[in-house]
């Protein structure tokens, strides 16, 4: 069978990405014949995969403009028996009768409720193209043609809900083999997060400034808007009096990165998320997850007691000294038993066995 991937950047990691090299391995290993089609080339190392890649002019807000050219992707990919998109976004075919499978990261209803008063000059026109183009493709989404993977039960419900749209579910790929070393952990907090404003970090330095522990906010500033932001959070931490110690770190190797999961007792979360890969990471490397009690992190975090109030400062306080007290120790084996559904290797099997419904 021939197939078509549709991801319009890849490099900046995350768990969108980690899930298109999984289903991509996981098409290698079946012998699917199986085309990328991105705007870059792709540092990856998978023989068997055809990779078709454009440059675009390069312009800011790159990720509202990957947005827009996904659909010239699409229509290079338009000899494919079936097309799969995972970058996040949602066009689809021109023609009807071309099977195409979403894997919905979201429900699409942040990026259609994004005022366009948000973007000034040429970008409020980008903006109001893409937003254009999304409507249109989503006014589409009960085509018999157009398959939908949700990534969680929240979005699949979501889905369901505001498009009467039906998905499959399928949890985003955890390699746990990544995480076979144990460590003493350390009475300190960790954060992994891109560093962005619907983050809601700042809610974090918050939380911690008058604790006396150590914690660390790890992420990446792929964009000129994710290092404004990082700049941002440096500046308030340094104008203002902590009792807590606070470091921020960006762009670190992974192997690093790991290594402060390990030692770290506690993983705080400050933002709704309809996953949260870096949580369950948090977890399988030993860490009590601390997060808010909304979104997918009910299905991640499965322990009412581990979920604050959002944006709460005192019961997110609480909760995080309970943690670091060892009050909540007795959880880690079910929490880690609770994540085993999540397993790569998983993923890869009811990946393909959704492909293989689809195509007969």
């Amino acid at each position: 069978m021939n197939i078509g991937i549709i991801h319009g950047f890849i490099g900046g990691g995350g768990g969108t990405e980690k899930t298109l090299l999984t289903i991509l391995e996981a098409l290698e290993e079946t012998n699917h014949n199986v085309t990328l089609y991105t705007f870059s080339k792709p540092k990856i190392s998978l023989k068997k995969i055809n990779i078709k890649s454009t440059i675009p002019i390069s312009i800011p807000m790159f990720g509202l403009y990957q947005r827009l050219m996904e659909s010239n992707l699409i229509s290079k990919a338009k000899n494919e028996d079936i097309i799969i998109q995972t970058s996040g976004g949602f066009v689809i075919p021109e023609n009807p009768n071309q099977k195409i499978i979403v894997y919905c990261h979201s429900d699409f209803s942040s990026e259609l409720e994004k005022p366009i008063t948000k973007y000034k000059g040429i970008w409020a026109k980008y903006y109001k193209i893409y937003y254009e183009k999304l409507k249109q493709s989503l006014s589409k989404i009960n085509q018999e043609n157009i398959f939908l993977i949700s990534n969680s039960k929240y979005v699949q419900n979501s889905l369901e809900t505001i498009y009467g749209k039906k998905s499959s579910l399928l949890y985003p790929p955890l390699d746990l083999s990544e995480f076979n070393q144990k460590k003493s952990k350390k009475s300190s907090i960790i954060t992994i997060s891109r560093f962005s404003p619907e983050k809601n970090l700042e809610f974090l330095i918050d939380v911690i400034k008058n604790l006396s522990i150590n914690s660390i906010i790890i992420g990446n500033t792929k964009t000129k808007s994710n290092e404004i932001y990082y700049n941002s959070l440096n500046s308030k931490i340094k104008n203002e009096s902590y009792s807590s110690n606070i470091i921020l770190l960006k762009n670190i190797p992974r192997k690093i990165l790991l290594t402060h999961l390990f030692e770290s007792k506690v993983y705080f979360h400050t933002s709704p998320e309809t996953f949260g890969l870096t949580i369950v990471e948090a977890i399988s490397a030993g860490c009590i997850p601390i997060v808010p009690n909304n979104s997918a992190h009910k299905e991640t975090v499965p322990f009412s007691e581990l979920r604050y109030d959002p944006n709460n400062i005192k019961d997110a306080q609480e909760k995080i000294n309970n943690a670091l007290s060892g009050s909540f120790d007795n959880l880690i084996i079910s929490l880690q038993e609770s994540i085993q559904k999540y397993d790569k290797e998983q993923f890869k099997k009811s990946f393909i066995s959704i492909i293989d419904s689809i195509s007969n």
